[in-house]
C-alpha cells in the first residue's frame, strides 16, 4: 500500500500560528509559559490551539516531549495532574520542555487533522524553543500516548518523518481492537456472574489451583475460553468490579449506522448465537413491556468531570441528551433478568418507534443514555407520555457480545485463529467490512501498519483488560515488516507485569493486585531520548511467548528483561502457608531487576489489605546487586488473607526521583485458623 508522508511546512492551513499568552509560572515548577492557536483553523467550533511549558534556561537539555491524549482534549488537560501523575513537571525536571495540543478537537470527519494539527504544534514549538532559549538550535522531540493516544502516537511517527525523533505508545491499540477488544470480556462477564468470576480470580491467587475453567458450566467454560484466547489475561479477572465494558456501548452508534442489519441477523439467521434457541443469547434475552408512569425533569449538570485517563479519555466523547426525562414506570422485568445496556423503545403514542440507550434502571425509574456523536441532543423520547408503553431490550447488547465472530481479519491476527475452520475460512458468517480498523483510522488518522520514521519503544501491561497483551507483539511483527529498518536499531517492546489498561499511579483500581507503570514509561521516554540523542541503546526488549492469546515471561529477571524489577515473596517459604492466629508467620522475599536497569530502592508490605505501602522493609542487598527482605508478622483473627509486597527500583538508584520508580507485586496467601 502506498501513502503519502505529511510534511507539515507544506500545509498553508497551518500557516498562521499565534500567541496570545506567555508569562513566567511558578506552578508546578518554575518555567516559562506558552499558550496559542493557528488562525483560520476553526472547524465545528474548534480551533487548533496548544500550551508550551519550558523548564528555566540552565535546566533546559535541548528536547521536548508531547503527549497525545486518547480523545482529544483542552490544551490545558495537563495542568491538573499533581503527584506521579504530573506530566509536566516530570518533563520540565527531566531536561524538557512539554507540549500539548488540544489536537484540532472531536472532529468526526476529519481523521488526518489529528496528526496534522499534532505536527504543526510540535513544529511551531521549535520555533519558540529557539526564541525562548536565545539561539538557534533543533529541539529533539518525542511523542507519547496510550491507548487510543497510542492510535495517534503511531500515525503520528508513520504519517511523519523529521518531526518527532521517537516515540513512547504504551497499552497499545490495534487495528482490530475496538470493539472487538472489549466484546468477549463482556459476554465471560454475563455468563460467570458474580460467583463464577470469584472462583477464576482465586485459581489464580497464590495457592490457587490455576485451572480457571473448574467447577463451570458448558457456556461458562466456552465463553472464558473464547475471551481467553481472544487475550484477556487470565490472572486479570480481578477487574472485574471496576472495569465494565470500556468503550463497547460507545460504539454501538456508529455501528448502527454501518450495520444495522447486524442487530436483526443475529436473531434470525443461521451461525448467529441469536438465531440458536439453545444459546446462552436466547436464554438471557429481555424484551420486556411495560407502562409509563411518570416524566421526571432531569436538572443539567453543572459538573465538568474530568476524564484525562487512558482507562476514562473515551467518557470525553459522550455528548448531549441532557433534556430528556427520566422515566418512571409501573413494572419492571424480573428479578435477577440481564439488564445492562438495555434499549428503551416506544411501544405507542406520539413517540412511537423512537428508542434510545438506557444508562440505569433505579427504584423504577429510567436513566436514559447519552452517545457518542451528540445524535440524542435535546430530547430524543420527544413526545412520550405517561401512559405510553415502552419496551425494555437488551437484544442489541447481547447481539454486540459476540460481534468479534463476525469480524475476523487477516492471519497476522493470531487470536482469530478459534474462528477459522482447518482451511482458514471464517466459521462464522461475515459482514461485509471490518469496522475495527474504520474505528482505528478515526482514532489516529491512519490504519498503523509499522512504517514509522524514527525510533520507538512501546509498553505493554501484561493483565490490560482493555489492550490485550498481544497488540504489541502484532505492532512489532508489522515494524519488522514495514519500517524498512532493523528492529534492533529501532524498535523495542516491554512488557510489564502486573499493571492494567490506566495510566494513572495516583488512583489504582484495586491496589491490591496492581501497580502502575507510570514510572517505566517515563524512563522509557529517557530511554528513547538517549537512544536518539546520544545513541545509547536501550535495553533489549522483554524475553515472551504468545500462546494462545496470552504473553508469558520468565520467572527471573535477567531472562525476562526489559525495565520491571522482579519480586518473588513468600509466607514461611511458600506461596500459601495455613497457620493459627496470633502464630508468627515470616515474610521473605527476593528481589532483582533486569540487567543494566539500576537497582532495587524500595519494598513494602501490606498484610492485612490496607492499602498502606508506605513503611519500607530494610533491604539487604547481595553480592550480584539482588535484594532480600526478611519481616514477621502475626495475625490476630481467624480468615484469609492476601499479603502483597510492592516493590519499586531506578536506574541510578534514586528513591527522591518520583517520576521514575520502576514498580513490581507479588502476593502470598495465608490462611489463618
Amino acid at each position: 500500500m502506498e501513502y503519502t508522508l505529511y510534511r507539515p511546512d507544506d500545509d498553508t492551513y497551518f500557516k498562521e500560528p499565534y500567541i496570545d499568552t506567555e508569562e513566567w509560572r511558578d506552578a508546578p515548577v518554575r518555567h516559562y509559559f506558552v499558550h496559542g492557536g493557528f488562525r483560520g483553523t476553526e472547524k465545528n467550533g474548534t480551533e487548533v490551539r496548544f500550551c508550551f511549558y519550558f523548564p528555566e534556561k540552565e535546566k533546559y537539555e535541548g528536547r521536548f516531549f508531547q503527549y497525545v491524549s486518547p480523545a482529544p482534549e483542552d490544551e490545558h488537560e495537563s495542568e491538573h495532574l499533581t503527584g506521579e501523575d504530573d506530566k509536566i513537571s516530570f518533563a520540565l525536571t527531566h531536561g524538557a520542555y512539554y507540549v500539548v495540543t488540544n489536537q484540532g478537537g472531536m472532529i468526526f470527519d476529519d481523521p488526518q487533522r489529528l496528526y496534522r494539527s499534532s505536527s504543526n504544534g510540535a513544529v511551531f514549538s521549535r520555533k519558540v524553543a529557539n526564541r525562548v532559549y536565545g539561539y538557534e538550535h533543533r529541539p529533539y522531540g518525542y511523542i507519547f500516548g496510550g491507548s487510543g493516544g497510542s492510535f495517534k502516537t503511531m500515525s503520528c511517527m508513520e504519517m511523519t518523518e523529521g518531526v518527532w525523533d521517537g516515540a513512547v505508545p504504551y497499552v497499545l491499540a490495534n487495528p482490530m481492537a475496538a470493539p472487538n477488544v472489549f466484546a468477549p470480556r463482556v459476554r465471560a462477564m454475563r455468563l460467570l456472574g458474580e460467583e463464577g468470576l470469584k472462583k477464576v480470580v482465586d485459581a489464580m491467587e497464590p495457592g490457587g489451583n490455576g485451572n480457571i475453567y473448574e467447577g463451570l458450566d458448558h457456556f461458562q467454560k466456552e465463553a472464558l475460553e473464547e475471551s481467553t484466547k481472544m487475550g484477556f489475561p487470565k490472572r486479570g479477572w480481578f477487574s472485574w468490579p471496576t472495569m465494565g465494558d470500556g468503550a463497547l456501548m460507545v460504539l454501538v452508534p456508529y455501528i448502527y449506522s454501518i450495520f444495522p442489519e447486524y442487530f436483526r441477523d443475529f436473531w434470525t439467521k443461521p451461525g448467529y448465537e441469536g438465531a440458536d434457541p439453545n444459546s446462552s443469547a436466547a436464554r438471557d434475552r429481555v424484551q420486556f413491556v411495560t407502562t409509563v408512569s411518570e416524566l421526571i425533569s432531569r436538572k443539567t449538570s453543572s459538573e465538568s468531570g474530568e476524564f484525562t485517563s487512558v482507562d476514562n479519555s473515551w467518557q470525553n466523547t459522550l455528548l448531549g441528551n441532557k433534556e430528556t426525562p427520566m422515566i418512571r414506570v409501573s413494572e419492571l422485568p424480573p428479578k435477577n433478568s440481564y439488564l445492562f445496556h438495555c434499549r428503551l423503545k416506544v411501544m405507542d403514542g406520539d413517540a412511537i418507534g423512537k428508542e434510545t440507550a438506557i444508562d440505569k434502571i433505579e427504584d423504577g425509574v429510567i436513566t436514559v443514555s447519552t452517545v457518542f456523536d451528540g445524535s440524542n441532543m435535546g430530547n430524543i423520547l420527544e413526545g412520550l407520555e405517561p401512559g405510553d408503553h415502552v419496551m425494555i431490550d437488551n437484544s442489541d447488547y447481547l447481539a454486540m457480545q459476540t460481534f468479534h465472530h463476525h469480524q475476523i481479519p487477516d492471519a497476522s491476527y493470531k487470536v482469530y485463529d478459534q474462528f477459522r475452520d482447518h482451511e482458514g475460512n471464517p466459521i462464522y458468517p461475515q459482514l461485509p467490512v471490518l469496522i475495527a480498523p474504520i474505528i482505528a483510522q478515526n482514532g489516529g488518522g491512519s490504519v498503523p501498519e509499522g512504517h514509522i520514521h524514527g525510533k520507538m519503544i512501546v509498553l505493554c501491561s501484561i493483565l490490560d483488560e482493555s489492550a490485550c497483551a498481544w497488540h504489541g507483539d502484532w505492532y512489532r511483527e508489522m515494524v519488522r515488516n514495514n519500517s524498512g529498518m532493523k528492529e534492533e536499531d529501532c524498535f523495542r517492546l516491554y512488557y510489564n507485569d502486573n499493571c492494567i489498561h490506566d495510566d494513572r499511579a495516583g488512583v489504582l483500581d484495586d491496589p491490591q493486585h496492581q501497580i502502575d507503570y507510570l514510572g517505566i514509561l517515563h524512563q522509557a521516554l529517557l530511554d528513547v531520548a538517549d537512544w536518539c540523542e546520544k545513541g545509547i541503546a536501550p535495553v533489549p526488549t522483554t524475553s515472551y511467548v504468545l500462546k494462545d492469546g496470552q504473553i508469558e515471561v520468565p520467572e527471573t529477571a535477567a531472562e525476562r528483561g526489559g525495565l520491571q524489577p522482579v519480586v518473588h515473596a513468600f509466607a514461611n517459604g511458600k506461596k500459601a502457608v495455613r497457620v493459627k492466629a496470633g502464630e508468627e508467620v515470616v515474610f521473605t522475599a527476593d528481589i532483582a531487576v533486569p540487567p543494566n536497569t539500576g537497582s532495587v530502592t524500595f519494598a513494602a508490605w501490606d498484610f492485612e489489605k490496607t492499602n498502606d505501602f508506605s513503611h519500607g522493609e530494610t533491604l539487604v542487598v547481595q553480592e550480584d546487586g539482588s535484594v532480600k527482605i526478611h519481616s514477621v508478622y502475626s495475625f490476630g483473627k481467624p480468615g484469609t488473607y492476601f499479603p502483597v509486597l510492592k516493590v519499586k527500583s531506578n536506574r541510578n538508584g534514586r528513591l527522591e526521583d518520583i517520576f521514575v520508580q520502576c514498580k513490581n507485586l507479588d502476593r502470598v496467601r495465608v490462611i489463618v485458623e
